[in-house]
């Protein structure tokens, strides 16, 4: 392991995940020996990646590209890219490793751990709650880090192991501290997931956020019936109530990568709205819904455009928010979907609170 003024590297390391990898890239991650998570030491690392790609590319153009940097366990990933050849590594780390020395940082720069998420997905529909957060960056300290906490102890009722996700990097987490891991990758990365499983019993729960602050929460138990897992979806809608501007559940056919799935979900969207609205037109959320649903979570301004909640339970959670739920969940979430016939009376009942189609194209 060669050592440079603090900052040691651990290239046998690295050219092994490289090689694994099919010589196609590595993700190379920063350990700092103190100081992780502070702000000032997540800028020193930003930087020291523009360093190395201007470095390394002024060498040799379009020999070497980090990309994608996130939080690991330990300190920083980056994935490297687009690799020409060796030197073009070795200039890249010794550029990356030379800016956070001046930085005034020393860690090893070695291999990520890695692994990938074992298999979860169900035949069956699972229940899927979307939860509108806002933009992360504007969200204050107890919804955005607390966020993070909020979400572990949610999918960790799921039981099995912990495993932390983000800029397309997978880590399990054996640590205790999967909180604290989360919450780094939304100050590094702005988005991130937690995946609580146990293959053993045919269970998962997942909890991911994106930098839009779009969060899908989504449970898989092979042994629960879809009522008894909206009872879990309904528990994340309440964690986020106070911080949330809508919520809505669903059940999709499979594990949900973000709010598009629900176009996968039964019933269908109203013909007029496409999936892709909903992750585009995140600022309509807080004062119309894209459709109705059996659960959603609503504003004051929500309810100023409805109808008629009079055939809906109605419950008051927090200030400003309101949960209105089907009073038969199961007519809802038969296998089929629910009939036309309440899926017509509900768009009746929630009215002008439908978001107009002119709106979202």
């Amino acid at each position: 392991m060669a050592n440079r003024d603090g900052v040691r590297i651990d290239l046998d390391g690295i050219f092994h995940g490289l090689e694994a990898n099919g010589f196609d890239e590595v993700r190379v991650e920063f350990a700092p020996d103190d100081g992780g998570g502070a702000a000032a030491v997540v800028d020193v690392v930003r930087q020291a990646v523009r360093t190395a790609n201007d470095v390394a590319n002024e060498a040799a153009p379009d020999s070497i590209w980090g990309s994608l940097l996130t939080a690991s366990l330990a300190g920083f990933s980056v994935r490297l890219g687009s690799m020409e050849s060796e030197e073009a590594l070795e200039t890249w780390l010794a550029a990356f490793g030379g800016r956070v020395r001046a930085g005034g940082l020393s860690g090893e720069l070695r291999a990520t751990k890695t692994v990938r998420l074992p298999p979860w997905d169900s035949p069956h529909p699972m229940m899927t709650a979307y939860i509108a957060l806002g933009a992360l960056p504007a969200l204050d300290g107890a919804g955005k880090s607390g966020w993070a906490e909020r979400a572990v102890r949610w999918a960790a009722e799921a039981g099995g192991d912990a495993y932390v996700s983000s800029g397309g990097m997978n880590q399990l987490d054996t640590t205790g501290e999967v909180a604290a891991h989360l919450a780094s990758t939304l100050r590094v990365a702005s988005s991130g997931s937690v995946l609580y499983t146990d293959a053993l019993a045919s269970r998962a729960a997942m909890a991911d956020i994106g930098s839009d602050g779009q969060a899908t929460y989504q449970i898989h138990d092979a042994s629960s019936s879809l009522a008894a897992q909206a009872d879990r979806a309904r528990a994340a809608i309440l964690a986020e109530a106070e911080h949330a501007h809508y919520a809505f559940v669903a059940p999709t056919p499979r594990q949900a990568y973000g709010w598009d799935d629900r176009s996968r979900a039964l019933p269908p969207l109203r013909e007029e709205i496409p999936a892709h609205a909903l992750r585009v037109h995140a600022d309509l959320w807080s004062r119309f819904v894209p459709d109705v649903h059996c659960m959603q979570l609503l504003t004051d301004e929500h309810l100023d455009r409805v109808a008629d909640l009079s055939r809906w339970t109605v419950t008051h959670v927090s200030a400003g928010r309101t949960l209105v739920e089907a009073p038969d969940l199961a007519g809802w979430l038969r296998p089929g979907g629910p009939a036309p016939s309440i899926v017509d009376q509900a768009r009746a009942d929630f009215g002008q609170a439908l978001v107009a189609a002119g709106d979202v194209r």
